[in-house]
This record gives C-alpha cells, sequence and structure tokens, in this order.
C-alpha cells in the first residue's frame, strides 16, 4: 500500500489535498502541499494506478477514505500471513533438520560454538557469489569476533562478494550493532529490517547454510551444518521471502557534513515538530521546510518523520 496514511509522505500530502480540496488540477496540487509539480504528478500516477485516485479531463479526485484505510488493512493482513507461513514453513524445516541429522550426511549437528564461528568463516571463504544473513539477538560472540568478522566480511565484499542482510528490528536498540550495521552498508553490505526473525540462519552461495533453530531457548546449541540439498534450498526462498518483506535501510552519504540548518529540522523534526512549527520556529517558509524535510528523508532512507528521528539519534546527528 503507497503511504497515502502517512501524513507526511509525498503520498500522503497529495491524496490529502485531494480529498480537502475535492477536485483540483496538478498545479493547485503542487501550491497546497508545497511539493514540485513533478513530484505531484508522480504521485498522481502511482495514486490512479492502485484506483486511489480517479482524473476527469484535467482535474483529480480522491477515492473514499474508508476504501484506502480498507485496503491498507487488507494488506497489512496479506503481510502477517506472509510472516506467519515463513515462520510455519522454518519450523516444519527446523524438525525436518532434527530428523535427518542422524541418517543422513546433508545435516550435520554443530557441537561448539567455536566450531560454529570457524565455519562461518570458512562459508564466507569458499563462498563465489554471495552470503545472506537472518541476523537476530541474542549474541554470544566476544568482541574480538565480532571486530573479525567485520573484517572478513569487508575484505570480501571489496573481493565482490555481494552481501544481503536481514536484522531483527532490535538492531535499533544496541548503538554497537546499529554502528557495525552502518559501517558495513556504507561498505556495500545491502542491509534490510524486519520486526523479528525466528531463526539465526547463514547462507553461502546454494550450497552450505548455518542454521541456529533455537536462539532464545538454546542459544547457539542445537546449531545445523546444512549442505545442498532440498532442505537448503527451501531455507534459501525462505529467506528471499523475509528479504521482500524487510524494510531497506540505506547509509547516509556525508552525513558528518550535514548542515546545521538541517542539524536544526531533524531536531524539531524528531521532537514532533510539524512542518509549520518548524518554519516559524527557524523563520523559514513553508516551501522551503517541506523541500529540506522531503530531501533529509531521502538521505536517511526513511519514510516517515518517526524514522527519521531514530536514525539521526543513532548516527550521532541530533
Amino acid at each position: 500500500m503507497l503511504d497515502v496514511l502517512v501524513p507526511d509522505s509525498d503520498h500522503g500530502r497529495v491524496y490529502r489535498a485531494l480529498t480537502v480540496l475535492a477536485r483540483s488540477d496538478h498545479r493547485r496540487l503542487a501550491e497546497h502541499t508545497g511539493l514540485p509539480e513533478p513530484t505531484v504528478e508522480r504521485v498522481l500516477a502511482d495514486l490512479a494506478e492502485r484506483d486511489l485516485a480517479l482524473r476527469t479531463g484535467a482535474c483529480w479526485e480522491a477515492a473514499p477514505p474508508d476504501r484506502v484505510l480498507s485496503m491498507a488493512l487488507a494488506e497489512e493482513e496479506d503481510r502477517r500471513a506472509q510472516l506467519w507461513r515463513a515462520g510455519a514453513e522454518l519450523d516444519r524445516l527446523h524438525h525436518q533438520a532434527k530428523a535427518a541429522a542422524g541418517p543422513f550426511r546433508t545435516v550435520a549437528p554443530v557441537e561448539h560454538p567455536e566450531t560454529l564461528l570457524r565455519l562461518t568463516a570458512r562459508l564466507q571463504e569458499r563462498a563465489r557469489e554471495q552470503v545472506r544473513w537472518l541476523d537476530r539477538p541474542p549474541y554470544y560472540s566476544a568482541p574480538a569476533d565480532f571486530r573479525a568478522q567485520e573484517h572478513t566480511q569487508t575484505r570480501r565484499m571489496a573481493e565482490g562478494l555481494r552481501y544481503r542482510t536481514v536484522y531483527g528490528q532490535a538492531v535499533y536498540g544496541d548503538p554497537e550493532l546499529f554502528a557495525a550495521m552502518t559501517r558495513m552498508a556504507a561498505r556495500g553490505e545491502q542491509v534490510r529490517v524486519l520486526a523479528e526473525l525466528p531463526v539465526k540462519l547463514t547462507l553461502g552461495d546454494e550450497d552450505v547454510a548455518l542454521l541456529v533453530p533455537e536462539p532464545d531457548r538454546a542459544g547457539l546449541e542445537g546449531a545445523l551444518l546444512i549442505h545442498a540439498s532440498p532442505l537448503l534450498r527451501a531455507l534459501s526462498a525462505v529467506f528471499e521471502t523475509l528479504w521482500t518483506l524487510g524494510m531497506p535501510v540505506t547509509e547516509v552519504a556525508g552525513e558528518h557534513d550535514l548542515r546545521e540548518q538541517d542539524r536544526a529540522i531533524l531536531t524539531l523534526m524528531a521532537a514532533g515538530a510539524t512542518d509549520d512549527a518548524i518554519a516559524r520556529r527557524l523563520d523559514l517558509s513553508r516551501r522551503t521546510v517541506v523541500r529540506r524535510v522531503t530531501a533529509l528523508l531521502d538521505r536517511l532512507g526513511a519514510t516517515t518523520r518517526f524514522q527519521a528521528g531514530v536514525q539521526a539519534a543513532k548516527r550521532g546527528l541530533l
């Protein structure tokens, strides 16, 4: 669902303007929202594609808000259903793996945490195309192990290996982990965040995986080494499903060069100030504030003002 229900997003501003103005052309909408005309035209096209805005000649009008809300709730329910299906599939695969660990060689138990660390390093060294992670707490590695992992990953990415990681949302509450995630994203790691992840998982190409099926209950005990097999292909498919559900995280380029005016805008945004309040406080036009807020959201890889505040605070910009 396009973020038409988020008042401070481009889609939210345009949709809200349509509901207020009843019928209007894109020029009047641009004046009302403070957005550039090309942005308004792009947003209107997006809304029309989802039947959230209707065009009559040169004018536009909004679809009924109750219809928009119904569509948003339906999409949220579908997303929750996908998460439940992914979790159920992982649970099934876990039990299948435990059953297979005895008689078959495609799955082998990892007896000690030190062995798991060695296997993780070897998986990365052997990979030729990509490494994929489902990374979630609790964490048991020592600081030296984290530094060694970061060094290995930096070197392998420089050699052309692609890394994709889905983090649990707890990454935002751990300053050291968040800083490490930010550093690796700046070096080329593709990062997404999902509210909850059921397992820890590392995939190397399509021939080997390391699975920690019960990190909350058993820690690293019960970890499994999985070789090329239908089980590995299923785990790979589960990762791709969770990847599509995750929220992309982007790194701020040149964040330490942030202008004082933008820093002040971010501070007021984090405090919950509206565009009008920010404009009055900083003696700026509303149009300027809207333009700067949009640019800051893009720069921080955020879709809402709240996310922008979190990102800015975690990166030491406030």
